[in-house]
Parts: structure tokens; sequence; C-alpha cells
């Protein structure tokens, strides 16, 4: 019980109560940038639940000589899953991240297991200057932090999870059917995350075919537009050339969302006109459309294109192995 009185004084500092959220602003930031659906939770580990953990896996922490890592947690909800793979890239390039202590399960094609996307970070030294040093010295906590990676669907099972069979293992070794059924909820979960991003996608096909380009921009991408509608002369231009509708359908849709996530999209606004414009820069390449292009939005998807032509060969010459 002393143990617990001073560990919440060490915490309850004005300095440390919003600790969480403010390590959570940088993230929080790109993924606004990105315009991808989300929400974001963060907390502090209260000093009770930091005593129970440490004492619950004592015993695994000395023989592997291992800290707490969570004291800070984030976690980020995603409403479509083909946005994990962005929002992994925009975590890599936000925070650093401990691959050795960092978690994504790959899934196996005959069990249900739930999948965990937990990746540890290092907490920036200005963060870890606020805690009192005792924090450091006397608790076997670490100067990390954890960020989770959660779809809609799956991040109610993940809380109903952790709260009754993780925290209580030893209730349910006796009941593997159980247990597996819980497991089979999720299963279900996953295929409406499937299911939701399948029927959008189809969505987006009939507006394509019908040549509601709008709706066809929206459903295909899913984002948070500051302007959803496409300009009247944007509009009259992609009329008159099926072929580029059809370009704009088929382009990717990860490198635009990545490149207005990024510091160079500064001073261009998330709108549906940009986005066509940034996606004919940086894939399609039709002359006419270069031609109606800002000089900003060509000058800014070069410097975009050159930085990740960079980034390709770092990742080509350091191999960390890291299923990211």
């Amino acid at each position: 019980m002393r143990e617990i009185e001073e560990l919440t004084g060490y915490l309850d500092r004005e300095n440390i109560r919003g600790l969480g959220k403010e390590l959570g602003w940088a993230i929080q930031e790109k993924l606004e940038k990105s315009g991808i659906y989300f929400r974001i939770f963060a907390r502090m580990k209260e000093a009770g639940s930091i005593c129970h953990k440490l004492e619950w896996k004592k015993q695994e922490y000395e023989e592997k000589n291992k800290k707490l890592q969570d004291l800070v947690g984030i976690r980020i909800v995603l409403y479509y899953m083909d946005d994990i793979p962005i929002c992994k890239e925009l975590l890599k390039e936000t925070y650093s991240i401990i691959e050795k202590d960092s978690h994504e399960d790959i899934p196996k094609v005959n069990e249900f297991n739930p999948i965990r996307m937990n990746y540890v970070c290092e907490m920036p030294e200005e963060f870890v200057q606020r805690f009192p040093k005792e924090i450091w010295e006397n608790y076997r906590i670490d100067k990390t932090f954890e960020v989770q990676i959660r779809t809609t669907f799956s991040e109610g099972w993940h809380e109903v999870d952790h709260d009754v069979r993780y925290k209580h293992k030893e209730e349910w070794e006796q009941h593997y059917e159980l247990s597996r059924e819980l497991n089979g909820i999720y299963a279900t979960l996953e295929i409406c995350d499937r299911s939701m991003v399948n029927l959008l996608e189809r969505l987006a096909y009939r507006n394509y075919k019908n040549m509601q380009i709008e709706a066809m921009i929206r459903n295909k991408f899913r984002l948070r537009f500051e302007n959803p509608v496409l300009s009247v002369p944007l509009m009259e231009f992609l009329q008159r050339d099926t072929e580029l509708v059809k370009q704009l359908y088929r382009s990717d849709r990860e490198e635009p969302i990545r490149f207005f996530a990024d510091k160079i999209s500064e001073g261009i606004p998330l709108t549906i006109d940009n986005l066509v414009l940034v996606c004919n820069e940086l894939s399609l390449g039709r002359k006419e459309l270069e031609d109606r292009t800002p000089m900003v939005i060509r000058e800014k998807t070069r410097k975009w294109r050159k930085k990740q032509k960079i980034f390709i060969n770092m990742k080509k010459d350091v191999d960390t192995e890291f299923f990211l």
C-alpha cells in the first residue's frame, strides 16, 4: 500500500498528468493531415495498475531482465482496415520504434487468434525529464511507451478480452472450447472489417461505371476532405476524359494519402480537387491535367517523389526483418 501511495505521489503532478495526450499529438497531427478516419486515445498507467503488473510479472521481468514498457499508452482506432499499412508507415516516421520489443502478429490460416499490433517506442528525452528520477531508479519501469493500432470492430473485442481473459488467464485454462469461441467472435469481426471496405470499393466501382465522379473519389479514398465537392471546371474536364476517370479509379490510394500527411504538403489543403491533381502528379501523368495544376502542387509532389526514392534506397540497405 505504501508503495502505491509513493508512486501515486510521483505520477500525480501537473506536468505529468497530460503527458499521454502530448505524446500522442505528433502522430495525431500526421493522421489528421492524411485525412484518414480515426480516433486516438492516450492514458498514463495508474500507480495501482503499475504495482499490480510489476508484481504479477515479477518473475518474468527478473528472469529476462525486462521492465514495464507501457507506462504511457496510445491507442489508434481506425475506421477502415486498409488504413492500417498507412498508419504504420506514419508511425514509423513519427516515433523511434524498438523493433525487438514490438509485436505484430502474422495471421495463420487455420487458427482463430487475435492479431496484435503493439509497438514499443522510445520516450523522447524531453518527456523523460518531466518524470522524477525516482520513477526510473526505484521501479522496474522503462523509458518507453506503447502504441497500439486497432480497427473500430476489433477495439471493443480487445477491451473485453483484456479485462475478462488476459487479466485472469488461470480461469480460462480449463475452458479451451470457450476460449476458442471467444476468438471466433474476433474472427467474425475481422470479416466485418473486410466486408466494410469491400462494400465501399464495390460502391466506388458502381460510381465509376455511372460516371458519378465525386462519389467515386469519396468512396474509393474514404477521407475527411476539407471540401468534398469537385469544382465545376475540374468536373467538366473529367467528364470529357473517361480514360482519365478510369485511371483515377485504378490509382494507388496509399501514396497520395501519405503525401498529404507529410510536412512537404504544408499549404495544400486536402480537397477533392487537390487530391485529383496530386494523384496525377504522383502516378497518372496526364499532360492536359498538369497544365491545370498549380505550381506549388507540382513542386511539392516532385520533392515528395525525390524523398521517397531516397527512403526506398535506405530501406534496401538496412533490412531489419521487422514485419511492418
